[in-house]
């Protein structure tokens, strides 16, 4: 009976010890397990705070481009409002040219169509008073009838000339506006450079 408690003895010995031994192996998996899952976390941490400072950064770059886009558009808002002003100060100040000043500018316009036989003259209500018939005929070629209308241009300065039908446009607003692409360069490099 001794030989039996004996080999029950091992055997339950042999059992404790192989329990034991699953036991410990199941914790070192445990442990392994819990040790990958901190290990993750962290990695997700990093990649989580990566992925924050990213966003914030891309953020902080939009609104900056959006700030600097904004702070541009302003500048080119208040440039071209100040040029619009010259334009418009530039026309205010073409109505109320000198009678000098439009007189050598309609001997320019006049000289222009020396070779044609006959032009009207239509001018703007703002310097219809500037010039009559009489000076027009003294000024033009003996070739040139040019002749003054009674008609004027309401609101404007400056002169249509009419020939075979076809109007010619030396009003002072159409000459401006005509000449705002070559001007605006001049005007920008004069203001703001």
């Amino acid at each position: 009976m001794a030989d039996l408690k004996l080999l029950t003895e091992r055997v339950v010995e042999k059992e404790k010890a192989a329990i034991r031994q699953r036991v410990e192996e199941a914790q070192k998996d445990a442990e392994n397990e819990i040790q990958a899952a901190r290990v993750k976390e962290e990695q997700d941490k990093i990649a989580r705070k990566q992925a924050i400072a990213e966003t914030a950064q891309n953020n902080y770059t939009i609104r900056k481009n959006t700030l600097e886009i904004q702070r541009r558009n302003n500048v080119l808002a208040a440039k071209q409002d100040i040029l619009s002003k010259v334009i418009k100060d530039v026309k205010e100040e073409m109505n109320h040219i000198s009678e000098a000043d439009y007189k050598l500018f309609l001997a320019g316009v006049l000289n222009q169509f020396k070779h044609e036989n006959k032009i009207t003259l239509v001018s703007g209500e703002k310097t219809v008073n500037l010039v009559d018939q009489a000076w027009i005929n003294e000024t033009t070629d003996p070739e040139l009838v040019a002749t003054l209308s009674n008609e004027t241009i309401s609101d404007e300065a400056g002169v249509l000339v009419q020939k075979d039908g076809i109007e010619y446009n030396f009003l002072f607003d159409a000459l401006i506006d005509d000449a705002k692409s070559e001007l605006i360069p001049i005007i920008t490099k004069e203001l703001f450079d």
